[in-house]
């Protein structure tokens, strides 16, 4: 009788604890799920405050295609289709990130734009005081339409609209230089400075364009390194501490070509690019300012760098070899020249 009723329910206990046991699973796997969906629900209202705050049309677009996918996940969930609910929620918070990081790089953009602007208002009110005891009408006809230019460059920036405002900060800063190399041709010192500082600020915004689309992190912390040490050089160029503003100008350019090889994977380029700056900024310091003719091979070897710093950064392998080989060349060159072996 024992045997016969144990035999009746064994079946049922088994059946009944497996289906406890698959109820168990099934319950973890919804709540896992909708975890996963309140922390992507949590990222995407992040995303939104930020779009507002920054009003950035790229992260706007990105922050929608983010929202459209968190959408779907939700109906997957609530259809208990939960494999595909998951991939789709950890889909959309990639895409959320992405919007966060266009929408930290605009609100650098815009703080750089103003810089930008700062600095060229700057540089046109030392213009001014050279045309005021220049003679040369032409520069103060130069100088009033660069005066012009910043009026209606900050009046684009007031208005959001940085890329025309950048555009003619650049034309402004240039006629300023220009008026200020006019007015004062002995101050080469100052000059080098300032070439090398235009060199490094257009390098860190061409870096800081690629990181959107790259998304790394670490090469963002790279570039916002190399900003910082950009502002203190042109805080000490202000200063007239020439030296210690060109030693942070090469170190904020460093940072800045660290960050595009985070992006892009020109390691052996770069070598061979550091290893031929390394050797010309030794021989810079041996060089007396009046040796002409070594100068001008010293400025050719710097020019065929920075051509080959822009192929790198743009991924032009072939010409940024091409610049490297002339660098390279013009090098050998001068050093004949400071041997004596030249003929």
């Amino acid at each position: 009788m024992k045997t016969a009723i144990l035999k009746y329910w064994l079946p049922v206990v088994l059946i009944a604890l497996f289906a406890s046991a698959s109820v168990a699973q099934t319950n973890a796997q919804v709540e896992k799920a909708r975890m996963e969906l309140e922390r992507t629900d949590e990222l995407i209202e992040r995303a939104k405050e930020a779009v507002r705050a920054t009003n950035a049309p790229l992260a706007a677009v990105v922050l929608k295609q983010a929202i459209e996918i968190q959408h779907k996940a939700r109906e997957r969930f609530r259809q208990r289709q939960l494999l595909w609910a998951y991939k789709q929620t950890l889909e959309a918070r990639e895409l959320a990130k992405k919007a966060l990081i266009r929408c930290r790089l605009t609100e650098q953009g815009e703080t750089v734009v103003q810089r930008k602007l700062e600095r060229a208002a700057e540089l046109l009110e030392r213009a001014k005081e050279s045309t005021i005891s220049g003679s040369e009408g032409s520069l103060r006809a130069i100088y009033e339409s660069a005066k012009d230019n910043l009026n209606r460059a900050w009046e684009f920036y007031r208005s959001n609209q940085y890329r025309p405002a950048l555009k003619l900060a650049n034309q402004v800063t240039k006629a300023a230089r220009e008026i200020l190399k006019a007015a004062n041709r002995q101050m080469r010192q100052y000059a080098e400075f300032e070439r090398l500082s235009e060199s490094v600020g257009d390098l860190i915004a061409r870096v800081r364009e690629k990181v959107i689309n790259c998304g790394s992190e670490e090469a963002l912390r790279l570039v916002e390194r190399a900003d910082k040490m950009n502002q203190l050089a042109l805080k000490l160029g202000s200063e007239d501490k020439f030296n210690a503003a060109v030693r942070n100008l090469q170190n904020a350019r460093k940072m800045a070509v660290e960050a595009s090889k985070k992006c892009n994977g020109t390691e052996a380029l770069s070598r061979r690019y550091d290893r031929i700056k390394s050797e010309i900024d030794r021989l810079a310091e041996e060089i007396s300012p009046d040796n002409d003719a070594a100068r001008r091979l010293l400025n050719q070897v710097y020019d065929q760098l920075r051509l080959a710093e822009d192929f790198i950064t743009e991924k032009q392998t072939e010409a940024a070899a091409a610049a490297l080989k002339a660098a390279q060349l013009t090098l050998n060159q001068l050093k004949k020249h400071l041997s004596g072996t030249e003929r």
